[in-house]
C-alpha cells in the first residue's frame, strides 16, 4: 500500500514539475514577444507599436532611435570631448541636418558601431559624419579596451543578436517606460541627442585636481595604432558622396605631451588620421590638439579635456567652413 502511494506521489510531483517548466517557458515566450513588439529602444525591428522616439534612457540606449530618424543626414560621433557641439547650430551653419550621437565614456569601437548603425539606416543619402578623436583613438592596445559596458547587440546588423540581447529584465522595464511615454506619462529623450554640460553651470575656475597630463607613451609608428584600421574599414562601406570631418579635440595646453617621444607618438597618430581624410574627396581633418592661445586659456576648460561653450562654437564654425562648397 505504501509503495503504491509513493508511486502516486512521485507521478504527481513529475506532473507538477512539467507544468511548472511549461508555464515558465510560456511566460518567458510571452514576455519576450511583449518586449520585442513594444520595441522599447525604437529600433524598428519586430515592432508592433508606432515609432515615436524613446524615453530618456541615456545616450547608449537612446541613440538607436535617434540614429535612424528620417530627415537627418549628418551626425557627430565621439564621447564627452565632442558632445558640446550643438547639432542645431551645426545645422544652421551648414546645409545638413545634424544630430549628436556622442556617448560619454565611449571609445572607437563603440563609436564606430553607432556610426555604422547610422550609415545602415541612411543608405543612398549624402551623409556628413563628424568624428571627435581623443586619446582613445591613439591607443596601441589590442583589442581596444571597453571602459564602460556597451550594448553592441542593440546596434548589431543581426536581428538574432538583437533579439538575444533584449532577453533581460531591463528590457521589460524599458518596455513599460516606453508605454508610459506613449501615454504621456514619461518624458522622451531629446530628438537631436544633444546634452549640454556647460550652459547654466557657473564656471568657478579650472578644476586643477582634474587636470591630468597626457600619458607619456613610447614612440609608435602608424602601423602600431589599433583604431585607424577600424575607421578605414568603416569608411570603405560609405557611399562616395559621404563626407567625413575628423576633429582632433583640444586639451588644456598644460597637459599636452612634453617629451620628444610622446610628441612623436602623438604626431604619428595624427598622421594616420590625416591619411584617412586625405584619401577621401570632400573629407578633412581639423586639428585642435595644439598648444595655442585658445588651449592655454584657463577659462576655456572645465578640466584637462572638457572645454567650454566658446571652444565648442569655434569648432562648429571651423566644421562649417570645412563643409562649405568651394567657390567656383
Amino acid at each position: 500500500m505504501s509503495s503504491s502511494i509513493s508511486g502516486s506521489d512521485g507521478q504527481s510531483w513529475h506532473r507538477l514539475i512539467r507544468r511548472y517548466l511549461l508555464a515558465t517557458v510560456v511566460l518567458w515566450l510571452v514576455l519576450a514577444a511583449f518586449v520585442l513588439a513594444v520595441d522599447p529602444y525604437d529600433t524598428g525591428r519586430f515592432a508592433l507599436l508606432p515609432s515615436r522616439g524613446v524615453p530618456d534612457f541615456g545616450q547608449r540606449l537612446s541613440f538607436a532611435s535617434i540614429g535612424r530618424r528620417p530627415g537627418i543626414d549628418a551626425a557627430v560621433f565621439g564621447n564627452s570631448t565632442i558632445q558640446l557641439l550643438d547639432p542645431e547650430r551645426l545645422s544652421r551653419l551648414t546645409d545638413d541636418h545634424f544630430v549628436s550621437l556622442a556617448v560619454p565614456g565611449s571609445g572607437p569601437r563603440e563609436q564606430i558601431a553607432i556610426a555604422d548603425w547610422f550609415r545602415r539606416h541612411h543608405r543612398g543619402e549624402r551623409l556628413t559624419l563628424v568624428f571627435g578623436l581623443d586619446s582613445t583613438w591613439c591607443t596601441t592596445e589590442t583589442p581596444i579596451p571597453i571602459i564602460y559596458p556597451f550594448p553592441f547587440w542593440l546596434y548589431s546588423d543581426s536581428r538574432i543578436d538583437y533579439a538575444l540581447g533584449m532577453m533581460r529584465y531591463k528590457s521589460i522595464e524599458a518596455a513599460i517606460r516606453k508605454i508610459k511615454m506613449l501615454l504621456g506619462r514619461e518624458r522622451s529623450a531629446t530628438a537631436d541627442g544633444y546634452h549640454d554640460y556647460d550652459t547654466g553651470h557657473a564656471w568657478k575656475g579650472l578644476d586643477v585636481e582634474a587636470v591630468e597630463p597626457a600619458p607619456e607613451r613610447p614612440t609608435a609608428s602608424g602601423a602600431d595604432f589599433t583604431a585607424p584600421p577600424l575607421l578605414r574599414k568603416f569608411v570603405d562601406h560609405l557611399g562616395p558622396e559621404t563626407r567625413i570631418v575628423l576633429v582632433e579635440v583640444p586639451r588644456y595646453a598644460e597637459t599636452l605631451p612634453r617629451t620628444d617621444a610622446a610628441s612623436q607618438h602623438l604626431e604619428a597618430c595624427k598622421s594616420a588620421y590625416r591619411a584617412i581624410a586625405a584619401a577621401r574627396p570632400g573629407s578633412v581633418m581639423l586639428d585642435f590638439l595644439v598648444d595655442d592661445a585658445m588651449t592655454r586659456q584657463d577659462e576655456n576648460f572645465w578640466d584637462s579635456v572638457h572645454y567650454r561653450s566658446p571652444v565648442a562654437r569655434l569648432i562648429e564654425s571651423r566644421i562649417a567652413s570645412a563643409l562649405a562648397p568651394e567657390p567656383n
